[in-house]
């Protein structure tokens, strides 16, 4: 399957909202992707497959630009478990790794998405801590965790080739 990574722009927008939709309920919204676009332009990237979106992912970078952070990660149902969600990670690891800074990645994963867990671990991520009620009360979310030191080897084994982003 020929997939596409590649920058993410505003008049992505509306299909972006749609994917989300369906992936998604109630968890993004037009007005958060439009401050994600605002604040990350670099960092915002999106999976095509024959021209249709199939996916996208957001980073972005703390004020001090040492801590990176995976926003966020969608990809369609249909096209769950084919390696796209591991091409976003990548593409979005390649784009914090130009930031000099960077000292780390971070990501939060709910435990039981064993799935993006695995995916994570396939790039050197690793569990850096619980925190309780992360997102409110019984929400517990897994603070994963990869130092910059770990970035060099971007692609996980089962991968395949570099992923280079259409910049």
């Amino acid at each position: 399957m020929d997939v596409r990574i590649e920058q993410a722009r505003r008049d992505d927008f509306s299909e972006m909202i749609q994917l989300a939709d369906l992936t998604l309920p109630d968890r993004m919204n037009l007005h958060e992707l439009k401050k994600y676009i605002e604040l990350f332009p670099d960092l915002i990237f999106k999976a095509t497959h024959d021209g249709q979106l199939i996916g996208f992912g957001c980073a972005g970078i703390d004020m001090y630009q040492t801590t990176g952070w995976l926003l966020f990660s969608n990809v369609h149902q249909e096209y769950q478990g084919k390696g796209i969600g591991k091409k976003l990670i990548e593409a979005r690891l390649q784009a914090l790794r130009q930031i000099s800074t960077l000292r780390q990645v971070l990501v939060t994963v709910s435990e039981s998405n064993i799935k993006s867990i695995r995916a994570l671990e396939a790039f050197g991520f690793t569990l850096a801590q619980k925190e309780e009620d992360y997102y409110g009360t019984g929400k517990q979310r897994n603070i994963m965790e990869l130092p910059v030191l770990s970035m060099s080897n971007l692609v996980p084994k089962d991968l395949g080739p570099t992923i280079t982003p259409m910049l």
